[in-house]
């Protein structure tokens, strides 16, 4: 007879999604036996994100496959190897006597349930799995050193938890060998809506908003099928969402001030120990701040360290409901912080378009905040198309034609709650690589294209933009796609503008459906903005190419006689962004929200350096006064920075920000002057 627990195994069987990968590893691994040397699996990911359940399907594995499997919750057993053991050998079944003997209790409870394991595993597998890893505490030294070391070689370990196995496991060469790495994202698009569906939800639209609003998330998108199942979503649910799943997640955080900088954080999308101090205008020593980083749901990024979508999402919004002056202050700080960072950095020529997108995430519009709500640092990247890589872009070409599939596009700005979603038929999907011809363009040099690699070497994408020059104007003038700007617009109009011009045939990627995909188009585009450019295009009048091109600052080309007509009867719309020269600037403020307080590129504080030293102390934020304080004891960069905890690379950049600022030559004129105004102004606090 089939008994409840039968049917409660059969039903989660049933409506378990995705985790392709991570079943078919493990079930190569049960599969191994005895060979290789990888003994550990580690699953790790943050709260919410699966890994109980994934552990419940590995029963399941490796049970459908005649092995052995004991799960081991280590929230249960407090640190007490005994509790452990006890726990274990009745998961184990069989007999077993447990011995009463009080001295050496536990080791020999070890060497009983250690050899009934292993008499266990002469037939079979065995499989032990703990969960809840961060909860060891005292007893993941034992485990490590005594326990497992004993076990037989051809049993498998799963160790899952919030974190990656730390340093005591990875500073042991021999350990790291035995170690996989599992770690647990959030589902895809498919998998969440497989899974959607399961529960009921059938509505394409609403699985879409669902999917947006959970990031893929597990425990969110089961909270909210929950309430969707009947159809319906409201706004309410979203919010009830984060307020149940927020408290879950700050488990890991059981201090008020370490509590605070996680809500801080949420601010900026991603941050750094001085950024965070300046928004708070509180000096955060760098134990605090290693806490904070350790954290499950922070991650590494190319600018610093990021909260897990989801949690930034839910501190946002009840640090706002709960402190909304403070919110507000927080995000006026940071926008001053980033405008600051971004006229220094193109002051001196150095990379700002990070600092402008964080800008941007905050003030621009809403599609491209949508946009870069989800944009991090890609390891793919664009390189030019050379004559031993030009068959790859034409390979590229025919295999994207020939595997050409509708693409469902869906993003969302979290702060003010709205959401996009654009359809293209595989057709549609396809019209930007119509209407031009690679060999025709190539005639003018490979500088018209950029192949998008990922870290394999795989082409990813493509792009065909040549530049405007007389050599390249005849063309111009007779494409069905651009002739029609041209001929309305003379190229001579553009050649007597200094700067470079561009005309955009294509951006055009493998999925587009693919947020980092769909970043990296983007971020293309953004390079050539932020480096000066004249760009036109002439995409599809289709609602997803003209409100990317608006949302990133295009501007409609109105007038233009007998447009191109695409293969499908659908025409061209034509657009221009112009930044060359001091249009930067006005794109900035317009799309970025640059401030004017902060001196414009390139342009010198108009006064002398006596004006300078005078003002010197109401200038400089409170991180450069505890700089410069420093300098004018003499200090080095090294030392500075040790007693700051930063970097020297952060004592050198605060160093050229009080040079702009003042317009002084060198840090012996700022120790100077400041000691000069202090004299002035009589004593004041010593560093």
């Amino acid at each position: 007879m089939e008994t409840i627990r039968d049917v409660m195994i059969r039903l989660g069987a049933e409506e378990f999604t995705g985790r392709s990968f991570e079943c078919r590893y493990f079930s190569r691994m049960l599969e191994a036996g005895t060979e290789g040397t990888a003994r550990i699996l580690n699953v790790h990911g943050t709260g919410g994100i699966g890994k109980t359940t994934l552990l419940t399907h590995f029963r399941r594995l490796a049970e459908t496959a005649g092995a052995g499997f004991a799960l081991m919750d280590m929230r249960d057993y407090m640190g007490n190897p005994e509790l452990f053991l006890k726990d274990l050998a009745s998961s184990l079944g069989g007999e077993i006597e447990i011995s009463t003997v009080d001295a050496a209790r536990s080791t020999m409870l070890a060497e009983q349930i250690i050899e009934h394991l292993n008499s266990l595993t002469q037939g079979r597998r065995i499989v032990l799995a703990m969960d809840q890893y961060e909860e060891a505490g005292s007893i993941d030294p034992w485990l490590r050193e005594t326990f497992l070391p004993r076990l037989g070689a051809n049993q498998l370990i799963v160790i899952a938890g919030r974190y990656p196995l730390g340093s005591p496991w990875k500073l042991s060469s021999l350990w790291r060998r035995l170690i996989i790495d599992l770690p647990i994202s959030e589902f895809q698009y498919e998998e969440a809506k497989i899974y959607l569906q399961r529960q009921g939800v059938t509505d394409d639209a609403l699985i879409d908003r669902l999917w947006l609003i959970s990031s893929g998330h597990p425990l969110s998108l089961s909270l909210l099928a929950v309430n969707a199942g009947s159809g319906q979503f409201h706004y309410s649910d979203k919010k009830e969402m984060h307020a149940e799943l927020l408290p879950y997640w700050l488990e890991e955080v059981p201090d008020e001030t370490l509590r605070v900088l996680v809500y801080a954080a949420s601010i900026p999308r991603s941050f750094d120990l001085e950024m965070l101090q300046r928004v708070m205008e509180a000096p955060l020593s760098g134990d605090v701040f290693e806490r904070l980083i350790k954290l499950s749901f922070v991650r590494s990024s190319s600018r610093g360290w990021q909260l897990h979508d989801l949690v930034r999402d839910a501190a946002r919004q009840t640090f706002r409901k709960r402190q909304p002056d403070t919110f507000k202050l927080y995000l006026e700080r940071l926008t001053a912080v980033l405008n600051e960072r971004v006229r220094l950095k193109m002051a001196e020529g150095s990379g700002a378009a990070p600092d402008i997108y964080e800008l941007i995430s905050h003030s621009g519009h809403p599609i491209l905040r949508a946009h870069f709500r989800h944009n991090r640092s890609s390891a793919n990247y664009w390189e030019p198309v050379t004559d031993q890589t030009f068959l790859e872009m034409e390979n590229y070409i025919e295999q994207r034609k020939a595997a050409a599939k509708a693409a469902r596009i869906i993003c969302s700005d979290p702060d003010s709650d709205q959401w996009f979603r654009y359809e293209l038929t595989a057709h549609e999907s396809l019209l930007r690589l119509t209407g031009w011809d690679t060999a025709e363009l190539a005639a003018f040099g490979l500088d018209s294209f950029r192949l998008l690699r990922g870290p394999d070497g795989e082409v990813l994408g493509i792009a065909a933009m040549p530049p405007v020059r007389p050599e390249t104007l005849p063309y111009l003038l007779r494409n069905p796609i651009s002739g029609p700007y041209f001929r309305k617009l003379t190229g001579e109009h553009h050649l007597q503008e200094s700067g470079l011009c561009k005309f955009i045939f294509a951006v055009d990627v493998i999925d587009p459906e693919s947020r980092d995909l769909r970043s990296d188009s983007v971020n293309l585009i953004m390079e050539h903005v932020l480096s000066g450019a004249l760009l036109i295009a002439c995409p599809p009048k289709l609602p997803f190419y003209q409100d990317s091109h608006i949302s990133m600052g295009f501007e409609p080309v109105i007038g233009i006689e007998d447009p191109y007509i695409y293969s499908c009867g659908i025409q061209a719309s034509a657009y221009r962004l112009d930044t060359r020269g001091s249009r930067l600037d006005a794109f900035l403020k317009k799309t970025a929200n640059l401030r004017e307080e902060i001196v414009t590129i390139g342009e010198q504080h108009p006064m002398n350096q006596q004006a300078a030293g005078d003002s010197l102390l109401n200038q400089l934020t409170p991180r450069e006064l505890e700089v410069a304080e420093r300098i004018a004891l003499g200090a080095t960069n090294k030392e500075i920075a040790g007693a700051l905890f930063i970097s020297e690379a952060a004592v050198k950049k605060h160093l050229n920000a009080m040079l702009y600022k003042t317009g002084l030559k060198n840090r012996t004129q700022i120790a100077a002057e400041l000691l000069r105004s202090r004299t002035e102004s009589g004593p004041t606090r010593q560093p």
